[in-house]
């Protein structure tokens, strides 16, 4: 699946922070957006860049997030040795997101396109899981590397990351209702493409337990992503019918306002 990185197409999204509604127009999308321009041509239901809306340092969080989805999912593959499968997802960032990035993170000087492609080197060569585990380390360095640009204080905030979370959730749902025909996932990649997106969504949000502690005592926004794991409860899609994209949108939504909540 080789995607234009400067297109977000098929998924409409509205984040804003600190408003109790958060709207997205969805339909089939063919890419993951980045610190792109804004709108774009083709596709249905409206297009717009995944994180145009949001500051250049929140875009640049979420690129990282969606690269990081990509390869936490291509990980689970080949340590589970399904290397082949593995390997679009390892090349996904650089495919889909890498390019809308490219200008911030060469202005920053933290690049690191050479890890990626070496990274999918060493998985095209099926080098052994243990090569290709360091290779992913060595990638997640130089993401964090280009994170720390961000200020740390930034990164804590719900006005900074609720949006960003916001953002990874509602791709992860455009993933997976694309995966889903007739009520049964067809498309294996775009369900772990969605598994990852959601895992680092979960990651982001533990981020900010200890600053939201006072706005949301009961940990709500918490259990409400925690109602989304069912979803991608396996890494393998499961067989027959599957949560209807519907009710995945509409759990994505009862989060989106759990944090439009936080403070």
């Amino acid at each position: 699946m080789r995607i234009n990185a400067k297109l977000w197409v098929g998924v409409g999204l509205c984040v804003a922070m600190g408003q109790t509604g958060m709207a997205m127009a969805q339909g089939h999308h063919a890419g993951h957006g980045a610190a792109v321009p804004a709108a774009a041509e083709g596709g249905e239901g409206g297009e717009l860049g995944a994180f145009d809306n949001l500051s250049e340092d929140q875009q640049l969080q979420g690129s990282l997030g969606l690269i990081r989805g990509h390869l936490s999912v291509g990980r689970e593959l080949y340590q589970a040795g399904r290397g082949s499968d593995a390997i679009p997802h390892f090349l996904h960032p650089a495919e889909e997101i890498y390019d809308g990035a490219r200008p911030v993170l060469d202005a920053r000087k933290v690049g690191f396109e050479a890890d990626l492609d070496g990274l999918v080197a060493l998985a095209r060569a099926k080098a052994p899981a243990a090569d290709v585990a360091k290779a992913l380390d060595k990638v997640e360095q130089a993401i964090t590397k280009a994170e720390a640009t961000i200020p740390a204080g930034d990164r804590a905030k719900p006005t900074f990351l609720t949006p960003v979370i916001a953002t990874l959730l509602r791709t992860a749902a455009s993933e997976y209702a694309a995966a889903v025909e007739d009520g049964v996932i067809t498309s294996p990649i775009e369900y772990q493409d969605g598994r990852g997106f959601y895992a680092i969504a979960k990651v982001y949000l533990a981020r900010l337990s200890a600053s939201t502690a006072a706005s949301d005592p009961s940990g709500n926004a918490v259990k409400a992503m925690d109602k989304l794991a069912p979803v991608w409860a396996t890494l393998q899609p499961p067989k027959g019918k599957v949560t209807p994209p519907g009710e995945v949108s509409a759990l994505v939504s009862n989060v989106e306002l759990a944090l439009s909540r936080l403070r």
